[in-house]
């Protein structure tokens, strides 16, 4: 059995904890009290990571693929930190080749019964992260009070969350640079809450194996790839793209981290944000960026049907 394998050189000390405000985003950084953490910590008892029945880890591991994810704690996130440890827990027993960026609160509860989750895991990357360490939050913080979209979900959709987003191709190509996997991927923690067959869906991520000529960014969407304006991309949700899975080869990571943070500068240089799925769709504007290859799916199983002709 392997040892867990945590990112000391990127860990930040617990008290450099950031936690984000409901009234105003940018009060987030300020420094969490201990008995709130400790207390939250409690409640999240990492007891969710113990096995529930048979490990149906999927053998005979293909994949060239290794996938990148994160978990920090929100506080405007309506969903419980409880269910997003659950919906991680089956993502790891897929034992996915994975590196996972975590902030205190989520490490501390993930960490607490280190023999459960190294069997759960033994290969798992851990790094410890916070939103605040992203060039896309320094960027967000340096453009000032942003305006959100005016047609979004209040309670969820804040500066943080929006920032939280834009921060996917930044850890992707973050990652790309310390893996010998020929291809990286970001996919969504709680990915398993769309899954109808989640065993079969986490078993094509495990067995996905990219063509050694792909090139591009390999991602699923929800409607066709169109033109639309920044004007509509700034005020509301638009589905091109799915969001919560996209591979990329890994000598094209940085290209698109690159791309992806120009159309992001585009929003906030007229001090508006908008979620990562529209600044892609801005971000096709760029010839300089990679190519989007979309195929179709829909939040649910279909987005880790990659097609044949992306595949070995």
């Amino acid at each position: 059995m392997g040892s867990l394998k945590l990112d000391h050189c990127s860990r930040r000390c617990s008290e450099r904890f950031f936690w984000p405000s409901k009234d105003n985003d940018k009060d987030c950084a300020k420094s969490h009290d201990k008995k709130k953490d400790d207390l939250l910590v409690h409640s999240i008892s990492a007891s969710v990571f113990r096995s529930k029945g048979p490990d149906r880890s999927y053998i005979n591991m293909t994949t060239n693929v290794h996938y990148v994810s994160a978990l920090v704690y929100n506080a405007t996130d309506p969903i419980l930190p409880s269910k997003r440890l659950e919906w991680l827990h089956t993502v790891l027993r897929a034992k996915l080749p994975m590196t996972l960026f975590i902030d205190t609160v989520y490490y501390e509860a993930l960490t607490e019964d280190s023999a459960s989750l190294a069997s759960i895991h033994p290969d798992l990357r851990l790094i410890s992260w916070t939103l605040q360490e992203s060039e896309v939050w320094r960027q967000c913080e340096a453009a000032g009070e942003l305006k959100l979209p005016e047609i979004r979900n209040g309670e969820k959709d804040g500066e943080f969350f929006m920032g939280l987003m834009n921060a996917k191709v930044e850890l992707v190509a973050r990652v790309a640079k310390e893996v010998d996997a020929p291809f990286v991927a970001f996919l969504d923690a709680g990915i398993v809450k769309i899954f109808k067959d989640v065993e079969g869906s986490l078993g094509r991520l495990k067995n996905l194996r990219m063509r050694e000529d792909f090139r591009g960014v390999a991602i699923p969407g929800c409607w066709p790839i169109t033109e639309v304006s920044p004007e509509i991309l700034a005020g509301k949700i638009c589905w091109i793209f799915c969001g919560g899975f996209f591979v990329v080869r890994r000598e094209e990571a940085e290209g698109f981290s690159r791309a992806a943070m120009d159309a992001l500068l585009y929003f906030l240089k007229d001090k508006r944000i908008t979620w990562e799925v529209n600044v892609w769709v801005q971000m096709m504007r760029d010839s300089e960026a990679p190519e989007m290859r979309w195929f179709l799916a829909d939040h649910d199983d279909r987005m880790t049907m990659v097609p044949g002709e992306f595949r070995s």
